[in-house]
């Protein structure tokens, strides 16, 4: 086996809004793992975000409060390295497979992606594996499926894909919702995506936006499912309202697991299952309710 060799010409673009408590450590990790440059786009924080990413080595971007996507973009724009990762600002990288990531892409020019599993780190630094969720991942299965193998931190990017997604039609939602589904989608377009089951970084389960917003990420990902379907000519089965609350549900209750809360975890899911009892026991009954 080919010895892993460290990255290079790898940038780490982390959006941040309000992160002075973690953004250290999300920049110690990049840096660890061998990203030569840091970008932290500070989204419009009021707090010492952006003096703190810049202590711990990454350069600063700050910017009107725009929302993660723009931040991406933002980020991303000034990048000029071979490969990129899109972390958020309370998940860490796990150096090796970062690695090993880099390494496949470099051994597979027709690559857009190479990416790994995620460890769900719960509020009180409990730690859970999560397998992989599906494969392969194309275009079709993540239309199919309706949801993303995996946050961002777990993959790495080919900037010139990422160039060339920018250029494929259709042209882009770039919804405030779901844009990390979208930009998958859309990279899948131009390029292969490869997935193995070995955890690279470690991923928050507390939630951010498409927590508190989770009816709206959901519908803005129906809408993305629509409209690439559309174009493709791809046959899917998009969710009703009454799935879409359920799914929103599920996703607050995970959330509420996540940091310990088991009465709001009891609430929530009890929300999705009375929502429509037939089909929620059929769920249980098949595939986990977390899957949405």
């Amino acid at each position: 086996m080919t010895a892993i060799r460290p990255p290079h010409e790898l940038t780490v673009i982390i959006p941040a809004f309000r992160a002075e408590g973690t953004i250290q450590r999300a920049v110690d990790s990049a840096l660890a793992a061998g990203a030569e440059t840091v970008i932290v786009v500070d989204d419009g924080s009021d707090d010492a975000t952006g003096q703190r990413a810049e202590a711990a080595g990454a350069i600063c971007i700050r910017q009107e409060n725009a929302g993660a996507a723009k931040a991406r973009t933002t980020g991303a724009t000034h990048a000029t390295s071979k490969y990129l990762i899109f972390l958020d600002s309370d998940d860490e990288l796990i150096p090796t497979a970062v690695q090993r990531s880099v390494q496949i892409l470099e051994e597979t020019p027709s690559l857009a992606v190479a990416a790994g599993t995620v460890i769900g780190v719960a509020e009180g630094g409990a730690e859970r594996p999560f397998p992989v969720r599906y494969s392969p991942v194309t275009t079709e299965s993540l239309l199919i499926n309706g949801f993303g193998p995996w946050p961002p931190c777990a993959a790495v990017v080919r900037r010139e894909a990422y160039l060339q997604s920018k250029l494929a039609q259709p042209e882009a939602l770039a919804p405030r919702f779901a844009e990390d589904y979208e930009l998958l989608i859309r990279l899948s377009l131009v390029g292969g995506i490869d997935v193995r089951d070995e955890p690279s970084c470690r991923y928050s389960l507390a939630g951010g936006k498409s927590v508190r917003s989770a009816t709206s990420a959901i519908e803005a990902k129906e809408q993305i499912r629509d409209h690439y379907a559309r174009h493709l000519h791809i046959e899917i089965e998009q969710m009703s309202e009454r799935r879409i609350k359920m799914a929103a549900s599920a996703r607050r209750a995970r959330a509420e697991w996540a940091s310990g809360n088991k009465i709001g975890t009891a609430v929530r899911l009890s929300e999705w299952f009375l929502a429509d009892p037939v089909y929620a026991s059929r769920k249980l009954l098949s595939k986990p309710w977390s899957r949405n």
